[in-house]
């Protein structure tokens, strides 16, 4: 005899109505844990780039205000819950971070005599620019807002810079015309040769000037920036060591004006000799190490600059490549940039020339210290 099965749908609906109301409450739950998370890592973003371009503009140019500003523009690029992050002026503080070895936190302390970091806060609480933020579904375990916030601090790290300028017999040309060697450069004086002093509307009085242009940007920034000068042609030479005394690396590039000789192209031996000028007794150990090489032709004797790249790399080296005229080899340049996790230019002229080393001096390194 079959047994006669209970009736279960009722039981069943029952249960559902006593657990509906359980699962919606932990999914809304879940959403607004979600949209929570979902806004602190907005909130971070936003603070770290505000604070990055912020303390960069105080970096260029010693000014608070305009700091402020860069720092706004930023934050209405990155938005925090759909809305652009707001800051009060209290939210914004300068002064000074160091740290006494390599493997230490910097530490900051407001004002001093020489500010070089901005803490900026970001904050969506009560009380804030922009008050606490809502939930996206308000309500739920009695919660109708939250409130996330975010210190950053950028600071101006110091940096010792090594130029490494190509002084190869093709730099005697002007950027217009094909380097030939034996002929002389169009521009040269009647019975001009190597050695003469460098001839008018040359590759190397464009670096010249460039380097010129590089050197007043810097003596602007608030920061302290070494520089050391490298050249190059068959083989490379230190020309000076890093100083602070940004005559005597015209001085050094002066010389080589006066007396221009010919050579070949040994970009490797050039990265190497600016490397090398890192390890001198005026070089500082906890500042940033940049090297920008430069170059109008083909590597074409000596180690290969790609290996003493990744030498540099090793070392910490950020490096910069600058490719002149229509013969320089932007290719390789391009990947020892690369490499060394810094940037590639290519100028046509002697103006171009100029724009990029300001350009690249204006890119003195800002870090993220907390």
């Amino acid at each position: 005899m079959k047994k006669r099965s209970l009736p279960r749908q009722g039981a069943t609906l029952v249960l559902v109505a006593i657990m509906l109301p359980v699962v919606l409450l932990l999914a809304a739950f879940a959403i607004n844990l979600a949209y929570m998370e979902l806004n602190r890592t907005e909130m971070y973003v936003a603070a770290d780039s505000a604070a990055r371009a912020g303390g960069r503009q105080f970096t260029l140019t010693g000014d608070i205000n305009q700091a402020k500003v860069a720092a706004r523009k930023a934050a209405a690029r990155n938005r925090v819950g759909g809305r652009v992050l707001g800051f009060s002026d209290s939210d914004f503080v300068f002064g000074e971070s160091s740290r006494n070895s390599l493997d230490q936190r910097y530490n900051f302390n407001s004002g001093g005599a020489h500010p070089n970091a901005l803490q900026l806060t970001g904050r969506r609480t009560t009380g804030s620019a922009d008050g606490a933020q809502p939930m996206l579904l308000p309500g739920v375990l009695g919660r109708s807002t939250f409130e996330p916030f975010r210190t950053s601090r950028s600071t101006q790290l110091e940096v010792d810079i090594a130029l490494v300028l190509d002084r190869s017999g093709s730099m005697a040309y002007a950027a217009t015309e094909p380097a030939r060697y034996p002929p002389v450069p169009a521009a040269a004086p009647p019975g001009w040769f190597f050695c003469d002093p460098a001839p008018p509307q040359s590759r190397w009085l464009d670096a010249v000037n460039a380097v010129s242009v590089f050197l007043n940007e810097i003596s602007q920034t608030p920061g302290s920036e070494l520089v050391s000068l490298t050249t190059y042609g068959s083989s490379a030479s230190i020309d000076r060591t890093l100083t602070s005394d940004y005559g005597s690396i015209q001085q050094g590039m002066d010389a080589y004006t006066q007396n221009f000789c010919s050579g070949l192209t040994n970009i490797g031996d050039g990265i190497r000799k600016g490397r090398n000028t890192f390890t001198s007794g005026s070089a500082r150990p906890y500042a940033a190490k940049v090297i920008i090489v430069m170059t109008d032709g083909l590597h074409n004797t000596g180690q290969s600059p790609i290996r003493a790249a990744q030498s540099a790399v090793d070392q910490g080296i950020m490096i910069f490549t600058v490719t002149f005229a229509s013969e320089a080899d932007q290719a390789s340049m391009q990947q020892v940039a690369q490499i060394g996790l810094g940037r590639h230019y290519h100028a046509t002229n002697g103006v171009a020339l100029a724009g990029i080393f300001q350009d690249i001096a204006r890119q003195i390194p800002v870090l993220l210290t907390e």
